[in-house]
């Protein structure tokens, strides 16, 4: 039985702002939550809002925990599935913070069952896997000159944030392939920046560079928009922000408007809902990738778990967690090296987090049975 949950918070600035067409971020404020069970064992979660994508912010965020969190008192953490309807139920939206308590769960269930949470989510493939890296908006020589130190680093996968002006993204584009050459994998994400004309301009424009993916080209909102462009481009187009729940991924395959979906915990609420989205694009042969939000190393290894899990995930933005300032864990979890993530021990039970380092974090709540 659920015994008692702790609610934390920690800031941290990134050591480089990450910029995006929808604005920069030079710092992030996430909660922590830790699950304990009537035996002393414990899950660890992270809710990671953004007010841009899912209209969070860290206030609101902790506000959702301190309504959600009490309702799992003295509840069996194995029962995953009636106790993210229960959430669901009594609160609408506020994903990251429903995501939070999901991950701790599946690291609490892990630990119980003695099994890793890759494991437990279906077991796929033990790991490692590939990931690529993502160059944020800035000029296209500057952009140039971090994608080729990612390959000097071994990263075959290269993710190029775009959407601030057509032009000038591709630009950007033609600067980055002719800077790693014609063996590196490009993929490019506009965060919603385009219109849908600007984005079939610019895509066709495009071409000739070997661009693999656009994500989101346009807003989250305009689903014929999507299609549009999807129907006129020579690059398949993947919805991000367009897509959080399964009832959207349904919505978004309907309409005949991706080719893939971006799945996000953040976003979706959880692993829970995250392998219901998997799911319906399996089936659809709509393929998946697993991206994130700028969370700690905590919520990348959930990410990676989730990826380990899945088949139908084909694409990885696993490069979350990296910046120094991020690191919570103390002992287990995950890391990447030469365009690979690894999980430290694949057969740790749960997410494999040993510890983390409470004393960076700011306690917020404590909930008892």
């Amino acid at each position: 039985m659920v015994e008692k949950i702790k609610m934390y918070r920690f800031g941290f600035r990134l050591e480089k702002p990450f910029v995006i067409a929808l604005g920069a971020i030079p710092s992030v404020e996430v909660a922590i939550v830790v699950i304990e069970d009537d035996k002393g064992r414990f899950g660890i979660g992270e809710a990671c809002p953004s007010w841009r994508i899912t209209g969070e912010t860290i206030d609101t965020a902790i506000g959702s925990l301190e309504a959600l969190a009490p309702m799992l008192l003295g509840e069996d953490p194995l029962r995953i599935g009636y106790l993210v309807e229960r959430m669901d139920s009594a609160l609408l939206g506020n994903p990251s913070a429903k995501a939070a308590l999901d991950i701790a769960l599946h690291d609490l269930a892990g630990k119980i069952l003695g099994v890793p949470v890759w494991k437990l989510l279906g077991g796929h493939s033990p790991g490692p896997v590939s990931t690529d890296y993502t160059v944020g908006i800035d000029e296209p020589e500057g952009m140039a000159q971090e994608a080729a130190r990612l390959v000097e680093e071994g990263f075959r996968e290269i993710k190029v944030k775009v959407g601030e002006d057509p032009e000038r993204d591709l630009e950007r584009v033609r600067a980055v392939r002719k800077a790693v050459g014609d063996g590196i994998t490009i993929r490019i994400d506009a965060n919603q920046g385009w219109s849908p004309q600007e984005a079939v301009w610019v895509l066709r424009e495009m071409e000739p560079f070997r661009v693999q993916l656009v994500e989101q080209p346009v807003p989250f909102w305009d689903l014929e928009g999507l299609r549009y462009v999807r129907e006129r481009s020579p690059i398949p187009v993947m919805a991000d922000e367009a897509v959080h729940s399964p009832r959207d991924a349904l919505r978004a395959i309907r309409a005949g408007a991706v080719d893939y979906i971006n799945i996000k915990l953040m976003k979706a609420g959880g692993l829970h809902r995250a392998k219901e989205i998997a799911a319906i694009s399996r089936a659809a042969g709509v393929a998946n990738m697993i991206g994130s939000m700028v969370e700690t190393d905590i919520g990348a290894t959930a990410a990676v778990h989730f990826a380990l899990s899945e088949g139908n995930v084909r694409f990885r933005d696993l490069d979350t967690g990296t910046d120094p300032n991020s690191f919570l864990i103390a002992e287990g979890g995950s890391y990447i090296e030469g365009g690979m993530r690894y999980l430290r021990d694949p057969e740790a039970p749960g997410l494999g987090i040993k510890g983390i380092r409470e004393e960076l974090l700011e306690p917020v709540a404590e909930y008892r049975r």
